[in-house]
This record gives structure tokens, C-alpha cells and sequence, in this order.
């Protein structure tokens, strides 16, 4: 009905001062009035029985004063099957000869009822079984919102455990180096204790030396001197560098991008219809 309408609906102005624009149609005339005429229309003597009705007040009575988009002053009159088109007494001489027509009345007739039929099933089925699908992706996305939350609790939760054992192998290396600087330093003092009791000693013999080279010689000062006087100090204590190796990086890292886990791609499934969902959107 649309389609035929916007090429064969022309409303023209009013019939009789064919100046101002129609709101009204005599159906005794027949004739489209304006306002003003529509009045003159009523009080004229000639006129004044005739029966004048507003346009939309019945959109099947208008139907019989649409205007041929081809020819202008030619109402249409019948509807052209063949070429799905409301047409004029000229067009079916001109264009539609042999035919087949019917009235104008019938075609609106079976087009408003295709078209109720159309509106029934948007209104009964389409648009419930539409924003039922709706509703239910709305709850889908809050579904899906919680698995990811609760999933994302779950990874931080391993990731902050990995992180624990990471930290505790970290603090057991650092002890482990300070247990080797430990070990280190307990060597140095050992080392050093031994070169000062040395050191001690030389000081102690030197000074004696030292007493009986500056004192007066007696009988003592000829007394043959131990032969192996200094022969400890002859071998000298054993001494050792220490070095603290550098922290070599272990291969943790990759070791934990490898084997830290993954996720597996969303997984999108096609629903099957469910029948007894459909019935409930079943149009008679």
C-alpha cells in the first residue's frame, strides 16, 4: 500500500477556489472542500444536504479520492494486479489495456489486511521473541563479567603465591651470600689473628735484641744465640684473595612465561533453538 501511495496519492488543493489546500471531501459531489468552502458548502441550498466528511476520518473512504500521479484531474478508480498500481480511467486505456483490475476498495482491503497481518506478527511474535534474546544477552554479559572477576581473583591470587616462592627463593640466595661473606671474613680474622700473633712476637724479640745491643755487654751478651731464632717466622702463613661472585640470572623468567599457565580461547557456541521458549512466542 505504501509503495503504490507515494506515486498515486496526490491531494490536490480545494475544488472549488482551487487556492487553498483540501481538509475536506463531499462524497454527494463528489469534491474536495477547504475550510471556507467546506462552510459555503454547508449553507449553499444546492448543497447544504450533501454529506461532507473530514480527510482521515475513514482512511477507506479516502481511498476513492486519491488523484492518478500520471494524469491529475483523474481520480483513480481501480487496481491494477498485473502491475501492482492504482490506476485511472486513462492509464487502463493507455497503459494497462487487457489487464486485469479490480476496485480500488479491494486491493486497500487485502493490503491493510496484509499489512495487519505483518503488524500481528511484530507485535506478537517478533518484537517479544526480540527483546526476550535481548533480556537474555543482558544476562549473559553480567555472567560473563562475573566468570572473568572471579577468574581474575584466581590469577592474582596464583600470581601472588608465585610471587611468595619467588621472594623466599630471593631471600634464601641473600642468605646464602652472607653466609659465604660469613665464611669469608671468618678465613680474614682467622689470617690475621695468626699474622698478629707473629707480628707480636718479632716486636717482642726485637725489643730484646734491641736491650742488649744498646746495653752494656756482660757475660750474658756472649751466650751463643739460638741458631733457629727466627726459623718460625721463615715460613710465612699462607694467605688467600677472596671473591664474592656475581649473581647469575637463572633462566626463571622464561621458565615462568613458559610454564606460568594460559588462558584457552572464549568459547562461542551457537545455541539451539529451544521449542519450548519458541511456543511461547507461537502466533495463531
Amino acid at each position: 500500500m505504501t509503495s503504490y501511495q507515494s506515486r498515486a496519492q496526490h491531494f490536490v488543493e480545494c475544488d472549488e477556489c482551487e487556492d487553498n489546500p483540501a481538509n475536506f471531501f463531499c462524497k454527494t459531489c463528489p469534491g474536495n472542500l477547504c475550510e471556507k468552502c467546506k462552510s459555503q458548502h454547508k449553507i449553499r441550498k444546492i448543497t447544504k444536504n450533501h454529506e461532507i466528511k473530514e480527510f482521515g476520518t475513514d482512511n477507506e473512504e479516502l481511498v476513492d479520492f486519491l488523484y492518478c500521479s500520471d494524469h491529475i484531474r483523474k481520480r483513480i478508480e481501480c487496481y491494477c494486479d498485473p502491475c501492482k498500481k492504482p490506476v485511472c480511467t486513462d492509464c487502463i486505456v493507455l497503459f494497462h489495456n487487457g489487464h486485469v483490475v479490480r476496485t480500488i476498495s479491494s486491493a486497500y482491503k487485502e493490503i491493510k489486511e496484509e499489512m495487519q497481518t505483518h503488524k500481528d506478527a511484530i507485535d506478537q511474535y517478533f518484537l517479544p521473541k526480540y527483546t526476550w534474546l535481548l533480556g537474555r544477552e543482558a544476562k549473559k554479559r553480567s555472567e560473563l563479567k562475573k566468570q572473568a572477576n572471579k577468574i581474575q581473583k584466581e590469577i592474582r591470587a596464583y600470581t601472588q603465591n608465585i610471587i611468595e616462592m619467588v621472594k623466599s627463593i630471593g631471600e634464601k640466595t641473600v642468605q646464602d651470600l652472607h653466609d659465604q661473606e660469613k665464611n669469608g671474613l671468618r678465613q680474614i680474622n682467622e689470617t690475621s689473628d695468626e699474622l698478629k700473633k707473629k707480628i707480636s712476637r718479632l716486636k717482642e724479640i726485637e725489643k730484646n735484641l734491641s736491650g742488649q745491643i744498646k746495653g752494656n755487654p756482660g757475660m750474658q751478651f756472649f751466650t751463643p744465640m739460638n741458631s733457629n731464632l727466627l726459623g718460625e717466622f721463615e715460613t710465612f702463613p699462607k694467605t688467600f684473595n677472596y671473591k664474592l661472585h656475581t649473581f647469575q640470572v637463572g633462566r626463571l623468567p622464561s621458565l615462568v612465561a613458559v610454564n606460568y599457565g594460559a588462558l584457552a580461547d572464549l568459547s562461542i557456541i551457537q545455541e539451539e533453538e529451544d521449542d519450548s521458549e519458541s511456543d511461547m512466542f507461537d502466533v495463531d
